[in-house]
C-alpha cells in the first residue's frame, strides 16, 4: 500500500510543479501555491479582548453554535445577500483593540492529530485602520496559530509572510514547517487587504457594487475585469474608479493598506502574543515587508527581539517595481548561459553559447523555422526558452544549438513534456538529512528517473524491498549489477558503498512513512449544517487564495510607481543583452494600473537600503522570473548578516516543503542561526546538461 500511494503522490507532485512552471505571470512578484483548505473565520468573538501568554494552550469559545445561521440569509432567495455571505466586503470593526479568539472554521489547519484549542488556534487582531490615529476607526485581522508539538518548544515562533501584494497567509501550507514544528510555534495573520483581512479583491468590489444599486454597464466592467485573460481584456481606468468609490464608502481609507501599516500590525501583533522573540519567513513581496520589519524594528517601543529572518525569492525595499520588469522577464537566460559556462561539459559541448542565442533571435525576427511540417515562430521559441522548471534548463543548450540548423526534436520534446519534466533532486520532498533517503535522491537521478517516472518508480520500489531483506546493502548491490552496466552502474555503486545496514535501521523513511496511507474509505457521518459550513468554507477559499488586485495596486502605486517613469523603463529594453524576452505592453499595463487610483506617494525613505544585522538567510532560485538572481544579491550586500544561497534549478518561490535540501538548509538556519550551513545537498541540484547525439 505504501508504495503506491506513494507513487500516486509523486505523479501528483510532478504534474503539479509543471503545470504551475506555464503558468504565465499574473503579477510582478507571483507566489505560493495553496495546498490546504483555510477559511474565513465564523466570526463570534469573545466580548472582551483576549490575550494568553505564549507557549500555552488556548481556551475557545464554544464552536456548537447553529452553522445554519451562518450560511443561510433572511431570504434564501436574494442572490446579493447570499454572495455577501461567501464574499464578505472589506470593513471597519466595532471590536476593541487587540486580540479576539474565534471558533475555527472546518480544515483551518489540515491533520488527522490536529485539536482546535488543543494544537492550533484562530482569532481576530483588531488594530487601528490608521497607526497614527489610534483612537479613530479599526479593522480586523485574521490569523491561525499552530502550536509547537514538543514538550520543550523554543519561546520564539516563526511568522510567515505572504506575497503578491495581495495573496493570503493563512491558506499557505503548514507541513513547510514539519521539521521545525516540535520546538516552535508556526503563527499565520493575512496582511491587511488580503486573504480574510477585509480584503480588497475586484470579487469583494463586485458584491459592494451589487449592493450599492451599480448600472448593467459598471456590473459588466467588473465582470470582464473578473474574467480577463490578461491586461488587455480590462478597462482599468474604470475599474479603479468603481472600486475605489465603493472601498471609500465602506469607510477603508486606501492610504493606510501598505508596507509601512503591515509592518507596525506584525510587530504589535508578536507583542500581543507576549513573545519576546520571533523568526520571520517572506516570500517574494513578504520579503519586502519583512526586511521593512527589519529596518523599522529597533524604533518601536518595547519591540520584541526580531532573532532571525527567511528571505525567499526577496525583492528588496530599495528596487522599483515597474524598472524590475523587463529584467525580470529576462535575466533567468543570462544565469543559465552563465552555469552553462562554468559547466567544463556544457562549455564544451556548446561553446559561444550566448553569442549563438542572440544570432537565432535575430534570425528569429525576420524568418520562421519550418521542418517537418512544423513552423516554429521567434514568439515559439521565446516561450520554450522561458519556461526553465523542472529539470528542463538542462535542454536549453541543445535546443538553441538544434535550433541554428532547424533541427526541431529537442525543441518538440520540451513543449511536448517528454523530457525536463523530472524534479532537480531526483524525489521530491525527501529528507536528504537521512543517508537512505539522499541516497534514493541522487541514485534515482543517475538511474534516469528525473525524467522517467516509470524508472523513478521501479527504482524506489527496489529500495524498498531492499529494506525488507536480512542484508539490504547485498539486496540493492544485485539489483544494481542486474539492471546496469557502465558509468551509471559504476556511481549507483560507490553511492551504495556509503551507506550501512544501520542506516536502512534507522531511516525514517521505513519507520515513518515519507508520504503517510490514505485516509480509510468509510466516510464520516456529518450533519447538513457541518456540510454546509464546509461547503461555504470552501467557496471562500476560493476567493481567499486569489491575488487581491486593488491591494496590489495600493502599494506598488504608493511605493514605487509614483517614483517611476514609463517612457524611461520602456526605453531601458534596449540596454538588455537579449531584449526580445522583454514585454513592453507589460510595463505600461502594469503602470495603468495606479489610472484612478490616487493613493498619496509613500515617503521617499521608502526605497532607502535596509540597516539591519538581523541574521538573514537569503534564498535565491536561479532561474527566478519574478525576483532575478540580482535582486538577491542586492539584499545580501544590504544586510550586514545576510547568508546568500542561490539554489540551482529553482525559480521562484524555494522554501515549499520540509524535507529536501532547501528545508535542510533552512530548518538548520532557523534553528541556530548563527552555524555554518552545510550547503553540500546544492550540488545534487546543478543541471544535467543534455549532449549533442544523446
Amino acid at each position: 500500500m505504501k508504495k503506491h500511494v506513494l507513487f500516486l503522490l509523486i505523479l501528483a507532485t510532478l504534474l503539479v510543479a509543471a503545470c504551475q512552471e506555464v503558468q504565465p505571470d499574473s503579477t510582478t512578484v507571483p507566489d505560493s501555491t495553496v495546498t490546504e483548505s483555510a477559511v474565513t473565520p465564523v466570526e463570534e468573538a469573545t466580548s472582551e479582548p483576549i490575550v494568553e501568554p505564549a507557549g500555552t494552550a488556548v481556551p475557545l469559545p464554544d464552536t456548537t453554535e447553529n452553522v445554519e445561521e451562518v450560511v443561510k440569509t433572511e431570504d434564501e432567495n436574494d442572490e446579493v445577500a447570499q454572495m455577501t455571505v461567501t464574499i464578505p466586503p472589506p470593513q471597519l470593526s466595532d471590536r476593541e483593540l487587540g486580540i479576539h479568539l474565534v471558533p475555527c472554521p472546518p480544515n483551518r489547519v489540515a491533520g488527522t492529530d490536529e485539536v482546535e484549542g488543543e494544537t492550533y488556534y484562530c482569532g481576530i487582531f483588531t488594530v487601528p485602520q490608521n497607526w497614527d490615529e489610534p483612537d479613530d476607526r479599526n479593522i480586523d485581522l485574521s490569523f491561525v496559530i499552530v502550536k509547537a508539538s514538543g514538550d520543550n518548544p523554543a519561546p520564539d515562533p516563526i511568522m510567515f509572510l505572504a506575497g503578491g501584494p495581495g495573496q493570503s497567509a493563512i491558506t499557505a501550507p503548514i507541513a513547510t514547517y514539519d521539521k521545525l514544528r516540535p520546538t516552535r510555534d508556526i503563527i499565520r495573520m493575512d496582511q491587511r487587504g488580503t486573504g480574510f483581512s477585509q480584503r480588497l479583491g475586484l470579487d469583494e468590489c463586485r458584491v459592494l457594487a451589487l449592493q450599492s444599486g451599480a448600472s448593467n454597464s459598471e456590473l459588466e466592467v467588473l465582470e470582464a475585469g473578473l474574467n480577463a485573460v490578461d491586461a488587455a481584456d480590462q478597462d482599468i481606468a474604470q475599474i479603479n474608479q468603481i472600486c475605489w468609490d465603493l472601498f471609500a464608502a465602506q469607510g477603508l481609507d486606501l492610504n493606510q493598506f501598505n508596507t509601512a501599516a503591515s509592518t507596525r500590525d506584525v510587530i504589535e501583533f508578536i507583542k500581543a502574543l507576549e513573545y519576546d522573540s520571533f523568526n520571520l519567513h517572506g516570500v517574494s513581496y513578504g520579503t519586502r515587508l519583512a526586511m521593512t520589519i527589519m529596518n523599522e524594528l529597533p524604533g518601536i517601543d518595547d519591540a520584541p527581539h526580531l532573532r532571525s529572518v527567511v528571505l525567499d525569492s526577496v525583492f528588496p525595499p530599495s528596487i522599483y517595481m515597474l524598472s524590475s520588469l523587463p529584467r525580470s522577464d529576462h535575466d533567468f537566460i543570462l544565469q543559465l548561459l552563465d552555469d552553462c559556462q562554468s559547466s567544463d561539459v556544457c562549455r564544451e559541448a556548446y561553446p559561444n553559447l550566448g553569442e549563438r542565442l542572440g544570432a537565432l533571435l535575430q534570425r528569429l525576427e525576420q524568418e520562421s523555422i519550418t521542418s517537418d511540417g512544423e513552423t516554429v515562430t521567434q514568439d515559439d521559441v521565446l516561450e520554450a526558452l522561458a519556461n526553465v522548471g523542472s529539470t528542463r534548463a538542462g535542454y536549453i543548450p541543445k535546443l538553441i544549438t538544434e535550433l541554428e540548423v532547424d533541427n526541431l526534436e529537442t525543441y518538440l520534446a520540451l513543449v511536448n513534456w517528454e523530457v525536463g519534466t523530472g524534479d532537480p533532486e531526483g524525489v521530491p520532498g525527501l529528507d536528504r538529512q537521512d543517508p537512505v533517503q539522499a541516497f534514493l535522491g541522487d541514485a534515482v537521478k543517475l538511474a534516469g528517473g528525473s525524467d522517467d517516472m516509470d524508472v523513478m518508480f521501479t527504482f524506489i520500489g527496489s529500495v524498498e524491498e531492499a529494506a525488507g531483506q536480512q542484508d539490504p546493502i547485498l539486496a540493492l548491490e544485485t539489483y544494481i549489477n542486474e539492471n546496469y552496466t557502465g558509468e551509471v552502474k559504476t556511481q549507483l555503486s560507490q553511492l551504495l558503498s556509503g551507506l550501512t545496514p544501520e542506516d536502512f535501521a534507522n531511516s525514517s523513511y521505513f519507520s515513518q512513512p515519507l508520504f503517510e496511507a490514505m485516509p480509510g474509505e468509510d466516510p464520516v457521518d456529518i450533519s447538513p449544517e457541518e456540510q454546509a459550513a464546509i461547503d461555504l468554507a470552501f467557496e471562500r477559499t476560493l476567493v481567499a487564495i486569489g491575488l487581491a488586485q486593488p491591494l496590489y495596486n495600493t502599494i506598488h502605486c504608493q511605493e514605487d510607481l509614483q517614483f517611476e517613469n514609463v517612457d524611461d523603463v520602456v526605453n531601458s529594453v534596449n540596454d538588455l543583452e537579449f531584449p526580445q524576452f522583454a514585454d513592453v505592453n507589460r510595463v505600461q499595463a502594469t503602470a495603468d494600473g495606479c489610472l484612478n487610483w490616487p493613493v498619496d506617494p509613500a515617503p521617499t525613505g521608502v526605497k532607502d537600503q535596509v540597516n539591519s544585522d538581523v541574521p538573514a538567510l537569503i534564498l535565491q532560485g536561479a532561474y527566478d522570473k519574478a525576483t532575478p538572481v540580482y535582486m538577491g544579491q542586492l539584499a545580501e550586500n544590504e544586510l550586514a548578516n545576510g547568508i546568500y544561497v542561490l539554489v540551482p534549478q529553482q525559480g521562484h518561490e524555494v522554501w515549499t516543503n520540509s524535507g529536501g535540501c532547501v528545508g535542510q538548509i533552512a530548518n538548520d538556519f532557523i534553528q541556530n542561526p548563527a552555524t555554518e550551513l552545510d550547503l553540500s545537498c546544492l550540488e545534487t541540484r546543478q543541471p544535467q546538461w543534455a549532449l549533442p547525439n544523446q
